[in-house]
């Protein structure tokens, strides 16, 4: 008799588990009207940003963002006019002059070419740095890069033995001077003013975007 109830109790155990495994997960995707309402751009915003905001809100939605959690700090930088806009989430915070290679029109092929590059990129880290106060590195290259790279050389426009280079990101400055005068001396990096890159740096984390943009 004691058996029989033993066989009875895993059986009905048994059902109960595969009750269980024929349920909806209790994760789903969220669909894709549901994102772009989580992420819908404000109305009270100035609209010198609106244009920004837009390019915000799409890299977000590219890469999975959702409101729910905690809103993303987005760097957008523009080369020609010479300005980093901090986002947080889509709404943009504050911005600041920054200064770029000492070649600012182009975007970066190759090492060497003194040009900053264009594109979407995440934060790798960041650490105090001995001569530039503060160094936020950035994962170039790309995917991209090393397409664009490979076509510049297919076309001839670098040379064969030219080397992709590396090291590129968000620093600040040795010489506050040059920065304030708008001089672009770096290598390809992006540079602030000590004092802005020092508010900005509590914002960043590992894996934040950086938007490089011309215009």
């Amino acid at each position: 008799m004691r058996r029989i109830w033993l066989f009875l109790g895993v059986a009905a155990l048994l059902f109960v588990m595969g009750g269980c495994s024929s349920q909806k997960p209790l994760v789903t995707a969220v669909p894709p009207e549901e994102m772009e309402a989580d992420i819908e751009e404000e109305e009270n915003i100035d609209p010198r940003y609106r244009a920004d905001q837009r390019v915000v809100k799409e890299v977000l939605q590219e890469n999975h963002y959702r409101k729910r959690g905690k809103k993303p700090t987005v760097l957008l930088v523009h080369k020609e006019s010479r300005k980093l806009t901090v986002f947080r989430g889509t709404t943009p915070l504050k911005t600041y002059p920054v200064v770029l290679g000492r070649n600012p029109r182009n975007d970066k092929l190759r090492q060497g070419d003194m040009c900053t590059p264009e594109g979407i990129y995440k934060v790798v880290c960041k650490f105090p740095h001995a001569k530039w106060n503060k160094f936020i590195l950035l994962n170039y290259p790309t995917t991209k890069n090393w397409l664009k790279f490979a076509e510049a050389k297919k076309r001839g426009k670098i040379p064969i033995t030219a080397d992709i280079g590396g090291e590129i990101g968000i620093h600040g400055t040795e010489d506050d001077l040059k920065n304030l005068t708008g001089e672009n001396w770096t290598l390809g990096c992006v540079s602030l003013r000590n004092k802005h890159l020092d508010e900005i740096y509590p914002l960043i984390e590992d894996g934040s975007l950086v938007v490089i943009q011309r215009k």
